[in-house]
C-alpha cells in the first residue's frame, strides 16, 4: 500500500468563478425548461409574499379606523385565502425544486461514473481509487445545495428583491433610500470573504478524497493489515487527513461566522435607521403608522432574500470547489478508441514495440518482435520484470506502444474498436478478481445474456461444477467480497469458467496456477487441457513461473529486459542449452528431464492441433 494520500492527479484544476459557473450552466443546459418552470413558480410565490405587508397597512390605515364588521369579514376572508394560496405554492415550489435537484444530481453522478469507468488505466495509477470514488459520490453530493439554490431558489429570491424594492420606492422613495444604502454594504462584506471561503472549501474537498482513499485502500487490503497487526498504523494514516479536515472546517466556519456576523449587524443597523427616520417622518405627518409598519415588515422581507443571496455565496464557494473536481473527472480524456472494426482472423504480432510505464525510467519493452500464432498455445517465460505481463496488458490495449505497433490479422490494434477487441480477449490472472454475489453471477459476469445452461457448461469445462454442487446453496451461494469464502483453487476455477463463457478468440493465462498447491494446480491444469481440446482455433498465451506447466506449449518465447532472447518448443530450447535451459535447470536441478514432451503435453498438443 502506498503511504501517499495526495497524489498529483488528485488536485483538480483551480478555476475562476465565471469559468466554473459556465461549467455549471453546461451541466444544467438539458434542464432549461424545468428550470424556467420552477423559477416562475417560485417567483410567483415570492411575488405573493411581497403583498403580505399591504394587509397590515390596509388594516391599520383603513379597516380598523372605519370599524365596520362587514369590512372586517372581507378582510379576514381575503387574508386567509391569500396565505393558504401562498402556502400551497410555497410547498409546491419547495418539493418540485428538491425533486429537480435530486434528478440532476443523479444524472451527474451516473455520468461521472460513466466517465470514471472509461478513464485510461494510467489515471488509476496516478490517483488513488478512493479519491476517484470520492469525486463520483461525495463531490457530486456537495453540488446539491448549490444547484438547488442556483437553479431554482435564487431566481425567486432575486425576483423578491426587485419586487420589494419597487414597492418600497412606490410607497415612499425617500425612506426607501435609507433601506437601499444597506445593500451595497452587504455585497461588499460577501465579496470580501469569497476567495477565502472557496480556497478553504477546495482544501476540504481534497481532504475528503484523501480520507476515502486511505480508508478504501486499508479495507481493500484488510487481510494484509491484520496479518501485520497494522491496525494502529492505518488509524494513524487515516488520522492525518481527518485532523486536517476538522481543522479546515473549523477555520472555514470562523470565516463564515464572521461574514454572517457582519451581515447581521449591517442588516440590523439598516432596520434601526429605518425606525429612526421613519418614526421622525411619522411624527412630522408625512408617513402614516400603517405605512411605517409595512415598511418595517418589507425591510424584514427584503433582508431575507438579500441575506439568502449573500449566504448563497457560502454554498457557491463550497459547490465550486466540488464542481472543479467533478468537471476535472468528466472532462478527462477517455481511452482512445478505434474506427469500429473487430479484430480480423490471423496472428497477433508485436512489431518493434517499445513501451515505458508512466513515471518509470527504464522501458518495459525494448523494440520487441513477438509472433503469436492463431490457434496455437504460446508460452512466455522469463525472470521477473522481463515484460511478460506487459505483453498481455498491451494486447488488451490497457497501454499503447510508444514505438512500433501491435497487429492482429495485419491490423494495428489502435485501429480496432476497443470494446470489440476486449471482447475477443479473455484473461485468467494469477490472483482472480471476483465480485460480491453468487457463484452463478460471477461466472455470468462475462456474458449478462448467457443462459443458465451456458453458465453450467462453462463451469463443467473449468472442472468447477463438482465443488459448486457441494456448496451450501450451490449456484446461488454468496461468495463474499473478492470471493473470500472460496479457496484459491476454487476462485481460480470460477475465473476460468468466466473466461470460457466469454467465448473469446484469445485466452491469456497470466501465471494462473503459480499461487496454488500441487493438487489444485493439477485440477486446474486438467480444466485448461480440456478447454484447449474443445475449443478449436483458440489462440492462447500462457505465462508461467513453473516451467513444467508450459512444456506442452506449441512455442515458448523467452523474454529478458523487454526483449525476446530465444524461441522454440520445450525440447528444442532444452537441447539448445540457452537461457530457457538455465531457467529450467535452476528450477528443477537434478530432477530436470529433457524429454521431448510429457504425457500431459501429449494430450494438450493433440487437443490444440485438432
Amino acid at each position: 500500500m502506498s503511504a501517499s494520500t495526495s497524489p498529483p492527479a488528485e488536485a483538480a484544476r483551480a478555476q475562476d468563478t465565471p469559468t466554473v459557473l459556465r461549467q455549471l450552466a453546461r451541466l444544467l443546459a438539458p434542464y432549461r425548461t424545468r428550470i424556467v418552470g420552477l423559477s416562475l413558480l417560485i417567483s410567483t410565490s415570492a411575488a405573493l409574499g411581497a403583498a403580505g405587508p399591504q394587509f397590515v397597512r390596509v388594516a391599520f390605515d383603513e379597516v380598523i379606523p372605519r370599524g365596520e364588521l362587514r369590512l372586517f369579514g372581507f378582510f379576514a376572508a381575503a387574508y386567509a385565502l391569500f396565505y393558504l394560496v401562498q402556502a400551497l405554492l410555497g410547498y409546491a415550489g419547495m418539493f418540485l425544486s428538491f425533486a429537480f435537484t435530486q434528478s440532476v444530481i443523479s444524472d451527474i453522478r451516473v455520468e461521472a461514473y460513466h466517465r470514471l469507468l472509461r478513464l485510461p488505466l494510467t489515471r488509476f495509477a496516478d490517483e488513488l481509487s478512493g479519491s476517484l470514488t470520492s469525486r463520483v459520490v461525495n463531490d457530486v453530493n456537495a453540488l446539491e445545495g448549490m444547484i438547488q439554490a442556483a437553479a431554482t431558489r435564487l431566481a425567486g429570491q432575486l425576483f423578491s428583491i426587485l419586487v420589494i424594492t419597487g414597492i418600497l420606492l412606490w410607497m415612499n422613495w425617500r425612506l426607501a433610500l435609507v433601506n437601499l444604502i444597506v445593500l451595497p454594504l452587504l455585497a461588499g462584506i460577501t465579496r470580501h470573504y469569497q476567495v477565502t471561503l472557496r480556497e478553504k472549501a477546495r482544501q476540504i474537498r481534497k481532504r475528503v478524497g484523501s480520507m476515502m482513499a486511505v480508508a478504501t485502500e486499508a479495507i481493500g487490503n484488510i487481510q494484509v493489515v491484520k496479518s501485520f497487526v497494522a491496525e494502529e498504523q492505518e488509524e494513524g494514516r487515516f488520522a492525518v487527513p481527518n485532523r486536517e479536515y476538522v481543522d479546515l472546517n473549523l477555520d472555514r466556519r470562523k470565516d463564515v461566522g464572521r461574514m454572517e456576523g457582519f451581515i447581521g449587524v449591517t442588516a440590523n443597523y439598516g432596520i434601526g435607521g429605518l425606525i429612526v427616520v421613519g418614526g421622525w417622518m411619522a411624527v412630522q405627518g408625512t408617513l402614516t403608522v400603517g405605512e411605517l409598519t409595512a415598511f418595517i415588515m418589507y425591510q424584514r422581507q427584503l433582508l431575507q432574500p438579500v441575506m439568502s443571496v449573500m449566504f448563497f455565496n457560502n454554498q457557491l464557494q463550497a459547490g465550486i470547489a466540488a464542481l472543479e473536481r467533478v468537471t476535472d473527472l468528466m472532462e478527462a480524456d477517455p481511452e482512445p478508441d478505434g474506427a469500429g472494426d473487430e479484430p480480423p482472423e490471423g496472428d497477433v504480432v508485436f512489431d518493434g514495440v517499445t513501451f515505458t510505464y508512466p513515471g518509470a525510467s527504464d522501458p518495459a519493452l525494448h523494440g520487441l518482435d513477438l509472433p503469436i500464432q492463431r490457434g496455437r498455445t504460446t508460452a512466455l517465460v522469463g525472470s521477473s520484470g522481463s515484460g511478460k505481463s506487459t505483453v498481455t496488458r498491451m494486447i488488451g490495449r490497457f497501454y499503447d506502444p510508444q514505438g512500433g505497433r501491435i497487429l492482429w490479422g495485419g491490423r494495428d490494434l489502435r485501429e480496432l474498436d476497443l470494446a470489440a477487441l476486449r471482447r475477443s480477449v479473455a484473461v485468467v490472472p494469477q490472483e482472480p478478481t471476483l465480485f460480491s454475489g453468487s457463484v452463478e453471477e460471477n461466472i455470468g459476469y462475462a456474458d449478462p445474456e448467457a443462459t443458465e445452461e451456458q453458465i453450467r457448461e462453462a463451469a463443467r469445462l473449468a472442472n468447477a461444477e463438482s465443488f459448486i454442487l457441494s456448496l451450501p446453496q450451490q449456484w446461488a451461494t454468496e461468495i463474499g467480497e473478492r470471493g473470500v469464502k472460496l479457496s484459491g483453487g476454487q476462485k481460480q476455477r470460477i475465473a476460468i469458467a468466466r473466461a470460457i463463457l466469454k467465448r473469446a478468440r484469445l485466452l491469456i493465462l497470466d501465471e494462473a496456477t503459480s499461487a496454488l498447491d500441487s493438487e489444485s494446480e493439477a485440477v486446474i491444469q486438467d480444466a485448461l487441457d480440456g478447454l484447449f481440446s474443445r475449443r478449436v482455433g483458440l489462440t492462447s498465451i500462457v505465462i508461467a513461473h513453473r516451467l513444467s506447466t508450459i512444456e506442452s506449449a506449441d512455442v515458448i518465447h523467452v523474454l529478458e529486459e523487454g526483449r525476446r532472447v530465444e524461441s522454440g518448443t520445450h525440447a528444442e530450447l532444452i537441447a539448445r542449452g540457452g537461457r530457457y535451459s538455465v531457467l529450467y535447470e535452476l528450477q528443477y536441478g537434478d530432477e530436470a528431464t529433457v524429454s521431448p514432451v510429457s504425457p500431459r503435453a501429449d494430450r494438450a498438443l493433440e487437443g490444440s492441433s485438432t
